[in-house]
């Protein structure tokens, strides 16, 4: 068996290796590209990705935040690269899916919650989310800080990978003989062989036609020639609007 590799630093990997710290084969993202991208920080040092969803929410994967302490957890907006510029905030609160199963990363979907409101720019601005269901074939892109080799550190320049939405019964296929199971709550996408999301890219967002539909959650591993595999954010979406909507 292979192994699975989370995406997020600092995460034990097990099974199959989960999401790689860089993109594999990325392109160097220009300035304001991908303006919902940002960077989690824990003791500063770049942990997971995520995407604005409103001034005051993050969308990531619950294998980002969980266990982690808040106090020493920052968000960071508005740059490309992670040793310079940007806007950090501190978080005010961050809930995990009821049903995450850290062993399964089934359910593997959290918001995080900034203490002041995200001053929006041209180079900081929220994604969409709705409830499309998104079929195979169709056109994405993942961004990230996820290293480009594993093992490795982080890019610190934003990568990003444009591929297509896999066939969810052949994603299936793929991962049969694995202990992280596809289910009808992930997406699938792939580029080809050498390029793809690795450990650093977890809780980042996949996006198509300015939507985003996915996010980062495991890999097999980094780049491959195996799918990525992504929470499908259509299969959440009354989740997400509930949590957006909560004061705490």
């Amino acid at each position: 068996m292979n192994l699975i590799l989370v995406l997020a630093f600092s995460t034990c990997a097990f099974g199959r290796t989960l999401s790689k710290d860089k993109i594999v084969g990325g392109t160097v993202a220009s300035e304001g590209q991908f303006p919902y991208q940002i960077s989690q920080r824990y003791n500063s040092r770049h942990r997971c990705g995520g995407s604005i969803i409103d001034e005051h929410t993050i969308l990531s994967a619950a294998h980002c935040v969980h266990g982690i302490s808040g106090d020493k957890f920052k968000i960071v907006v508005g740059s490309n690269q992670l040793s310079s510029g940007g806007l950090w905030y501190s978080v005010s609160r961050y809930v995990m899916h009821e049903q995450y199963d850290s062993n399964l990363l089934t359910d593997d979907i959290a918001v995080i919650k900034v203490l002041d409101p995200i001053q929006f720019t041209t180079h900081i601005q929220p994604v969409v989310v709705d409830d499309t269901f998104i079929s195979a074939d169709v056109e994405c892109v993942l961004s990230g800080f996820g290293t480009t080799s594993y093992p490795g550190n982080a890019s610190n320049d934003l990568l990003y990978f444009e591929g297509n939405v896999f066939d969810f019964n052949k994603c299936k296929e793929v991962f049969a003989e694995d202990n992280f199971p596809v289910l009808e709550s992930n997406i699938c996408a792939f580029s080809k062989n050498g390029i793809g999301a690795c450990s650093g890219d977890s809780g980042g967002p996949l996006v198509s036609n300015q939507k985003q539909i996915g996010i980062a959650s495991w890999v097999d591993p980094c780049g491959v020639g195996d799918p990525d595999v992504f929470t499908r954010v259509s299969y959440y979406y009354d989740w997400i609007t509930t949590q957006q909507l909560k004061t705490y």
